[in-house]
């Protein structure tokens, strides 16, 4: 059968599609071809169902719009860094001061 890439197939290109796959074929025998045609009719219908009934389910209808977090601001993070150095220094000249003297 062929590979095709159902991105590029509308809803109605792939039961033609797979018709025409399956109809290729010749060691198949004529009831199985009659079986097959049905079934995938009867997916097409389901198929036509379901996107009336959900018609945000196809991906490729239209992508979902992108939502980027809110950056947390650099001189925030400047900030934080330069307290936590000098908390640390204060705290190690206190603890020397305390040792030595």
């Amino acid at each position: 059968m062929a590979k095709h890439d159902p991105r590029f197939l509308s809803a109605g290109d792939v039961g033609g599609t797979a018709l025409r796959d399956i109809s290729e074929s010749a060691d198949k025998p004529a009831g199985e071809h009659d079986q097959l045609a049905r079934d995938l009719a009867e997916i097409e219908r389901a198929a036509a169902a379901l996107r009336r009934a959900e018609p945000a389910l196809e991906s490729w209808a239209s992508p979902p719009a992108l939502t980027l977090a809110k950056p947390r601001p650099v001189w925030l993070l400047i900030g934080l860094l330069w307290l936590s150095t000098a908390l640390f220094t204060v705290g190690a000249v206190v603890a020397i001061h305390a040792l030595v003297g």
